[in-house]
C-alpha cells in the first residue's frame, strides 16, 4: 500500500553547523614535540560538542620514531535516526551525538634504506551509541535512543619494502577486539584479525601491474544472534596500468578467484524475522575498466 500521501517517512528538516577550532605545536624540548589541537562544534538540533587532540611526538633516534595520541570525536545522529517515522524503527529528536575517545601508541622504524616498520597498539571507549530500543509495552515497534557502549582495542604491523627500483611489497596485520558493555561480550560484526597484503611491479616505462591480496577472518555475531558466525574470505585483485601523455588506462581484475564475501546483516528479535537471514553479498569476480584524461 502507498502510504505516502497519508504520513511522510520522513518529514523536511533542517539543520544548521557552526565550528571552531585551534590547533598548535610546541617544541618542548629537542627531539621532542607536543601537538594540541580542539574543536567544538554546535548542532542547531541537539546543541554543542567539544572535542581535543593531543600528540606527543619522541625522534628517539634518526631511525625510530614514537608517538603517544589522545583524540576525542563523535557522531551526530542522521536525520533518520531523529526525525524518521517508522512504526519498526521510529526517530528520537532528542538524540545526542555517539561519542569515542582514542588512545593510540605508534612506532616507526627506518629498519634499512628500503624498509620500513610501523607498530601500533590502540585502545578506544565509545558511549551513547545509537541503537534501536523497543518501546514499552503495549506499543509495539522500536524507538533510536542513546543506549549502547563497547570499549576496545588491538594492535596493527606494517611493513614497506622496496625490493628493487622496480618491486615494491607491502603488508599489513591488524587484530582487534571490542566488547559491548551491556553483555561484557564481544559486540560483533568486525573482524579480529585483518591481513593485507600488496605488490607493485613497475614492469616497464609508463606501465605498472598491482596485486591486492584481503583476507578477514573471525568476525563473532552480536550477543543473542544464534546464526552461525560469518564466513572468513580471501579475495585477490589484479591491476594494470599505463600512461599516454595526458591520458591514463587501468585495467582491474577484483575478486579474481570469485571467493564468498558476506557483510554480516543485524539480528531479528528471533531468527524467523532476521531482515537478511544469510548475511549481505558482495560483488563476484568483476572487471573493471578506467581512463582519465589529465587537462
Amino acid at each position: 500500500m502507498d502510504y505516502s500521501n497519508i504520513q511522510t517517512h520522513l518529514p523536511p528538516e533542517l539543520r544548521k553547523v557552526d565550528y571552531l577550532y585551534a590547533q598548535d605545536e610546541w617544541n618542548i624540548v629537542r627531539d621532542w614535540t607536543l601537538t594540541a589541537g580542539v574543536r567544538h562544534d554546535n548542532y542547531s538540533d541537539f546543541g554543542g560538542t567539544t572535542n581535543p587532540r593531543l600528540a606527543l611526538v619522541w625522534d628517539a633516534t634518526q631511525d625510530l620514531t614514537a608517538k603517544l595520541l589522545y583524540g576525542a570525536a563523535f557522531r551526530a545522529p542522521s536525520f533518520n535516526e531523529q526525525y524518521g517515522i517508522n512504526p519498526v524503527a521510529n526517530g528520537n529528536p532528542n538524540l545526542k551525538p555517539e561519542t569515542i575517545k582514542t588512545l593510540e601508541e605508534a612506532f616507526s622504524w627506518q629498519a634499512r634504506k628500503n624498509t620500513q616498520l610501523n607498530l601500533n597498539f590502540f585502545h578506544w571507549q565509545a558511549e551513547s551509541l545509537i541503537q534501536t530500543v523497543a518501546n514499552p509495552a503495549p506499543a509495539p515497534g522500536a524507538t533510536y535512543q542513546n543506549s549502547g557502549k563497547q570499549y576496545g582495542g588491538g594492535v596493527e604491523l606494517e611493513g614497506v619494502w622496496d625490493a628493487s627500483s622496480v618491486v615494491r611489497l607491502t603488508g599489513n596485520y591488524s587484530y582487534q577486539q571490542a566488547i559491548d558493555e551491556a553483555t561484557n561480550q564481544d559486540s560483533g560484526y568486525a573482524p579480529h584479525n585483518h591481513i593485507y597484503l600488496r605488490g607493485d611491479w613497475r614492469v616497464a616505462s609508463g606501465w605498472l601491474t598491482s596485486t591486492q591480496i584481503n583476507r578477514v577472518s573471525d568476525r563473532l555475531r552480536a550477543a543473542g544472534d544464534t546464526r552461525a558466525p560469518v564466513p572468513d574470505y580471501t579475495t585477490v585483485d589484479i591491476t594494470a596500468r599505463t600512461t599516454f601523455d595526458k591520458i591514463e588506462l587501468a585495467a582491474s581484475v577484483r575478486n579474481l578467484f570469485d571467493a564468498i564475501v558476506l557483510e554480516p546483516t543485524l539480528p531479528g528479535s528471533t531468527p524467523a524475522n532476521v531482515p537478511i537471514p544469510n548475511d549481505l553479498p558482495m560483488a563476484p569476480r568483476s572487471l573493471w575498466l578506467q581512463a582519465t584524461y589529465k587537462l
